[in-house]
């Protein structure tokens, strides 16, 4: 036999010319190898024998040595060594150290090892393996079995099972002519005579070594793919469900999978040895993250087929829920009825109050849930929540226990007939919290209060406005009747309608009705101190002669301690949103005050997230909302009776042609000083002209009434520079404020001033913000586009105009607020600007705000300007200095004065 290609070139040509003319005459007897070590004996016309070596890699000779002579070039091995490898190569398949170590005598033999069995008669080492050794094993390896010690590949090769399987191997190849036999319930390989018993672990190579003859010739079946694997379930005492692994047999035969002999992936099924079919993964779930594993025994690939797994009562019904379409598919045989035809249900459909009559001021309810055809009342959800059950077991049905919308079940007072102990609060946040349609039944007194969840309810019994003196449009007496039967309730609310449709009148009308009855009630009014006149001028028109306690939040935050030991019946907090963080030491402040009803007003409830709107509402109605919400419908539920928001376009038709509202402010420190400046240094010397009698310098007076006024607009406006928070005005403040509530409430603005500069000022403003704008001055040359750009661009909020540019010709009705950031001495040419924006193809409501800084010209222009009615005519210039012709010497000295 020839030496294969891959081993030629380790032999010279005249070797190679020997072996093929005389290797007939050279014999093989005894091969024996160790790891890439190979002997054995060749005999040369029977009379001579030799004994080569040769250390072999798949593709190489990598040395050679033989008896015959001491020593050889690498590449011209004796003709003995080339008969050993082409006898152990034949057919250039794997070498016999390769074949050993996948055979399944190695399998057989490492396995008994393993297990420490003994082997009987297990005779000594063959001597040329020790010579092999030195061959192959490295310094460090012979070190360590002179110590007895070692690798487990040194020891298992230091074993008589070794020997032993080696023996096999070179004795019966591959194991034809053996057979796998079963005696008592055990496994043993009969070959030849030889009986051995066999470890578990080497069983699944000898079922598949020649593709099962070895068992088949023991009289087994073996078939890939036999049986298929599946699952039994169980519903346990615990309200758990098990899935213990099954097998199915083609003949239907359920099998538990643990009872069955089990070796690698095959098992034995009476006399078949067989593996399981694929099977798509069953139960799979996605996970949410790629660490879920470390908190989730299932695997993102499905259940294990080869082990038990338990889903814990807390997770059945999420489970059932995620794969009731795959437990509808398992046959009767394999899972109960109850968890086949499994619906889960979370109590979504119906739900009926049916009240007692109230005991004092509780109420009395049984509460029962509808879910399919069962019925389930509050009583037992609470029992069940109480001893910790997930799932309540109606036959199919699977009813959600620990829904949060129960959460309000595990501090409710149950009575012994079942029925409920409630509070008219907790009747509304039990209301809130359920997501099922929801039905009154039972005593008629309660249903009032049940109502206000459905629908917006009134009291009939509050004073009529009429009779408090007060002249209210209809959606706002609706506001009226409606906080004052949450006070009636003891209730408070937040009323969150537009800006502009009358908040103040609303919670003023409620101040005058609840006083009227009642005049030693004791109120309290916090504002922002920009709003503080605002608030006296309303309180005086509307309750003369009712003490009411008016602040501003910044005191209550400072002097809190002026306010510890009072009880207020009534707080009214206007712009509400400025305590949205609860977290922050004003919100804090103002809770330290003891008060029975609180009322916010706020034309922006929620200007970034809910959590803005939970916090105002727990303020004015503490204790209601649950300390977990779970999402925002059920936040929605929840403050629908505690909050009314109005549209300008839900009511339109109610709506005044257009509300005039004056905003007023005080100047700032350093205002103050600049203004007392300009009074001494231009305004004094003017006064006493005035008042001697001289000729009226009318253009110097009109040019120091116009640095008068552009110090309450700004000082910026007249030293130059911009705005910043180290200079700043009362009125800049004010206009500040406003513009952000309307650009939260989604509305469009458009901002008169006679002044370029302060125009500027506010322009940099709203860049500053980034907020859109567009623009008219005297000098705009493309009127047209700006006009446009204001009327289409949804992002364009702001139109700002000089009152000589911007006030006549124009179309502004996509604005639904004006503000005269400073007063004109005409009233005419003031309406004609605001006329402007309420105009014919206006559809919605406009305010108008007049901004007026206290104790200063302006405050008294308003005066004037009130009085009579038209100071000029349309013939004069907006910057003419003869308007001030118009007043007379006393008015004219009263402008110019500053007390």
């Amino acid at each position: 036999m020839p030496v294969p290609d891959r081993f030629r070139s380790a032999f010279s040509t005249s070797t190679l010319k020997t072996l093929e003319t005389n290797g007939g005459k050279l014999l093989l007897h005894n091969p024996l190898f160790f790891r890439s070590a190979y002997t054995g004996t060749v005999t040369e016309n029977e009379r001579r024998s030799f004994t080569p070596i040769a250390l072999l890699e798949p593709t190489r000779v990598v040395a050679g040595r033989c008896t015959c002579v001491a020593w050889m070039k690498p590449d011209d091995l004796c003709r003995h060594v080339a008969v050993l490898v082409s006898r152990i190569s034949a057919g250039n398949g794997a070498l016999p150290g390769e074949q050993f170590e996948t055979s399944m005598w190695r399998a057989i033999g490492f396995a008994s090892f393993s297990e420490a069995r003994e082997l009987a008669g297990e005779g000594s080492a063959d001597p040329r393996e020790q010579v092999l050794r030195k061959y192959v094993l490295t310094d460090q390896e012979q070190e360590l079995l002179k110590r007895g010690s070692g690798s487990t590949r040194l020891l298992w090769e230091s074993s008589a099972w070794y020997r032993w399987a080696k023996a096999m191997f070179l004795r019966f190849g591959d194991g034809a002519g053996a057979k796998l036999v079963l005696r008592d319930g055990a496994l043993f390989l009969l070959a030849e005579g030889v009986e051995v018993p066999l470890p578990a672990n080497a069983v699944e190579q000898v079922i598949e070594t020649r593709s099962g003859a070895i068992a088949r010739a023991g009289g087994f079946d073996v078939m890939r793919e036999g049986v298929t694997p599946s699952f039994r379930i169980e519903l346990t005492a615990e309200r758990a469900l098990r899935f213990v692994p099954v097998l199915l047999t083609r003949d239907a035969k359920i099998h538990e999978r643990a009872a069955l002999p089990r070796f690698g992936r095959w098992c034995l099924v009476g006399k078949l040895f067989a593996t399981p079919a694929p099977m798509p993964a069953m139960f799979a779930e996605k996970r949410a993250g790629e660490q879920s594993f470390l908190f989730d025994m299932r695997p993102a690939a499905g259940l294990p087929f080869d082990r038990e797994t338990v889903i814990p009562e807390a997770e059945v019904f999420d489970f059932i829920e995620k794969h009731r379409d795959e437990l509808a598919k398992m046959p009767a045989t394999l899972a109960p009825e109850n968890v086949r035809n499994a619906q889960p249900v979370r109590l979504e459909d119906e739900v009926v109050f049916d009240f007692a009559a109230p005991h004092r001021d509780l109420l009395e309810a049984s509460i029962t849930f509808k879910a399919g055809d069962q019925v389930v009342t509050a009583a037992e959800m609470a029992k069940a929540r109480k001893d910790g059950v997930r799932a309540l077991n109606r036959g199919s049905l699977w009813i959600d226990v620990t829904d949060p919308q129960f959460s309000w079940l595990d501090g409710a007072t149950v009575g012994k007939n079942g029925r409920v102990l409630l509070t008219k609060l907790e009747l509304l946040r039990i209301r809130g919290s359920l997501r099922g349609r929801q039905l009154f039944s039972g005593d008629g007194s309660c249903e009032r209060v049940f109502r206000m969840f459905d629908e917006l309810q009134v009291s009939a019994d509050a004073p009529a406005p009429s009779d408090l003196g007060m002249d209210l449009y209809a959606y706002q007496q609706t506001g009226y009747h409606w906080l004052w039967l949450l006070q009636q309730n003891g209730f408070g609310g937040l009323l969150c309608d537009d800006m502009g449709l009358g908040k103040t009148h609303q919670a003023m009308a409620l101040i005058r009705g609840l006083t009227y009855v009642n005049p030693e009630l004791s109120v309290l009014v916090v504002c922002p101190t920009s709003l503080l006149d605002h608030w006296r001028e309303k309180l005086a028109q509307y309750v003369p002669g009712i003490t009411v306690t008016l602040t501003s939040y910044g005191i209550v935050r400072s002097r809190i301690e002026q306010f510890r030991g009072r009880k207020f019946d009534l707080l009214i907090l206007d712009e509400v949103q400025t305590i949205k963080n609860s977290e922050t030491s004003t919100h804090q402040a103002l809770r330290a005050i003891e008060k029975r009803i609180a009322v916010g007003l706020t034309g922006t409830p929620v200007e970034n997230h809910g959590r803005e709107l939970m916090a105002l509402l727990d303020f004015v109605v503490p204790g209601y909302l649950p300390k977990h919400i779970e999402d925002t419908a059920t936040l929605q539920r929840l403050v629908r009776p505690f909050v009314l928001r109005r549209t300008k376009s839900q009511v339109l038709t109610q709506l005044p042609p257009k509300i005039v509202d004056k905003r007023y402010c005080e100047l700032t420190a350093e205002q103050r000083a600049l203004y007392r400046e300009v009074v001494e240094a231009r305004a004094k010397p003017l006064r006493a002209l005035l008042r001697g009698g001289g000729k009226i310098p009318y253009i110097h007076v009109f040019a120091a009434l116009n640095y008068l006024k552009q110090i309450c607009n700004h000082p910026a406006s007249v030293t130059g520079g911009l705005a910043t928070d180290a200079t700043t005005s009362g009125k800049w403040e004010l206009f500040v404020d406003l513009i952000n509530e309307c650009m939260a409430s989604g509305l469009k603005v458009v901002v008169f001033s006679q002044y370029l500069k302060m125009l500027e000022l506010i322009e940099q403003h709203l860049e500053k913000q980034e907020i859109g704008y567009a623009s008219i001055k005297g000098a705009t040359v493309e009127r047209g586009q700006q006009i446009w750009r204001f009327r289409e661009d949804p992002d364009c909020r702001v139109f700002t105009a000089s009152l000589r540019a911007g006030g006549l010709g124009i179309d502004l009705t996509s604005a639904s607020v004006v503000i005269h950031y400073d007063r004109w001495w005409n009233q005419a040419r003031e309406d004609q600007a605001t006329d402007r924006v309420h105009r014919l193809g206006q559809n919605k409501g406009v305010q108008v705000i007049k901004l007026i800084t206290r104790g200063t010209l302006e405050e008294k222009i308003d005066a004037l300007i009130a009085k009579k009615a038209d100071l000029a005519t349309d013939l004069l210039r907006p910057d003419d200095p003869g308007l001030v012709k118009q007043f007379t010497v006393e008015e004219l000295e009263g402008l110019l004065a500053y007390e």
